[in-house]
């Protein structure tokens, strides 16, 4: 017989008993559809968190103080000066650097007064770091970038949304003994673009006129050589150099931190969740192999003499094999593609749901189905058919002609 033949009668034979055929086809559909939808809400889990770093500077590395080993064997945190920029500028894959000094105290506009942290930064490097400005321009000498979140305190507290070129009063505290305040008379330059990140809630001005306020404000001098910068911005040209440059920056004695490390960390996570939830989703389709396997068996008692007569007319042991293996996998392939559109509308539900909780304001996106998923759901479920038909197959196969014939 050839197989064209063999897979006619198999798809004929699978329909005698249409009620059990639909019913285990409703197992492999449920099993296929469980596996895709637990991973396919791992999936989404994980597009939802990673997509809240989108708008962060992928190709920028936070640089911390490392530490040193002292003469008396003690390790002994490294100070970030001058001279560590410079090195790390020369490094291979830099595009731009700035150190970053940070402090704390108040700004005020008009009569207003809010908490701020202030941000120093080489102003030079600015757009090359990606600062953006929705408005304004970057500070000349002494001005100053609002965060978004400073802003909308001020709006908030005045009314008013028009804060830039308005003149303001940076107070920085000296604690010694008692709280002394020093003011210094400022102007908005800008306002920066929302990034989600800590610029939002910051001032950002020129680090060196930072640094110069503070030592005014504590009556210390060579503060960067003491106490030194209080971290390092690195921005590599693009993200192919980003391993190595974090390596070598690592390497010279400091401590690297990229956006890249945090979504990796979060990937590596989320495929864990989802091996896991796939494992869960997993243990309703052996169920439904079960089924096929039973339904096979089944079959083969109930075909005993018609397996008998194909052999007496010409079938081989091979072509029973076959044929029985071929109703399996059209039961796995069958059900594997019922459980994938299944899933496909069950995951339009869940997001649906989701996003009138949040009555509308945006669409979310619980779950999501990638082509791979969707093709690998398929091909699973049609090998789970398959392997669930070997044993139906080779039984049926070994059935003796007599024995089948003798069969009423």
């Amino acid at each position: 017989m050839i197989d064209k033949d063999i897979i006619k009668f198999a798809w004929m034979s699978l329909w005698r008993r249409k009620l059990r055929t639909i019913l285990t086809l409703i197992g492999i559909m449920i099993g296929t559809a469980g596996i895709i939808t637990m991973v396919s809400l791992g999936i989404g889990l994980e597009k939802s968190v990673t997509g809240e770093f989108e708008g962060s500077n992928m190709t920028s590395i936070e640089v911390y103080p490392g530490e040193d080993m002292g003469p008396s064997g003690a390790e002994t945190v490294k100070v970030l000066k001058d001279d560590n920029v410079n090195k790390i500028k020369q490094m291979d894959g830099v595009k731009a650097v700035t150190p970053i000094y940070q402090t704390y105290g108040e700004l005020t506009i008009g009569r207003e007064t809010i908490d701020a942290t202030y941000t120093g930064i080489d102003m030079t490097e600015a757009e090359e770091l990606g600062y953006k400005l929705v408005d304004g321009r970057f500070p000349r000498s002494s001005e100053v970038i609002l965060g978004s979140n400073l802003l909308e305190q001020l709006v908030s507290r005045t009314g008013k949304d028009n804060f830039l070129r308005k003149s303001a009063k940076i107070i920085l505290s000296s604690i010694e003994g008692n709280v002394e305040s020093t003011e210094f008379r400022t102007r908005v330059g800008g306002i920066l673009e929302s990034s989600g990140g800590a610029e939002d809630y910051s001032v950002t001005m020129d680090v060196d006129k930072l640094v110069e306020y503070v030592e005014k404000s504590t009556n210390e001098k060579n503060i960067i050589d003491n106490q030194g910068y209080s971290s390092i911005k690195v921005v590599a040209t693009d993200m192919d150099v980003m391993d190595s440059l974090s390596r070598e920056i690592n390497d010279a004695g400091y401590m690297s931190f990229s956006m890249k490390d945090i979504l990796e960390s979060i990937g590596s996570v989320f495929k864990f969740v989802q091996l896991f939830l796939g494992g869960v989703g997993s243990i309703a389709l052996v169920v439904a192999a079960v089924g096929i396997t039973n339904t096979m068996i089944m079959s083969t008692y109930e075909r005993t003499k018609e397996i008998g007569v194909n052999k007496v007319i010409g079938a081989s042991i091979k072509d029973i094999r076959k044929q029985f293996l071929y109703e399996a996998t059209f039961i796995g392939l069958l059900g594997g593609i019922s459980g994938l559109i299944f899933s496909y509308i069950l995951s339009m539900i869940i997001n649906f749901i989701a996003t009138m909780s949040l009555q509308g304001e945006t669409t979310i996106k619980v779950t999501q189905i990638p082509i791979w998923l969707a093709l690998f759901a398929i091909v699973f479920s049609t090998i789970v058919g398959i392997l669930a038909g070997l044993y139906p197959a080779n039984k049926a196969a070994k059935i003796s002609v007599l024995e089948a014939l003798r069969t009423e």
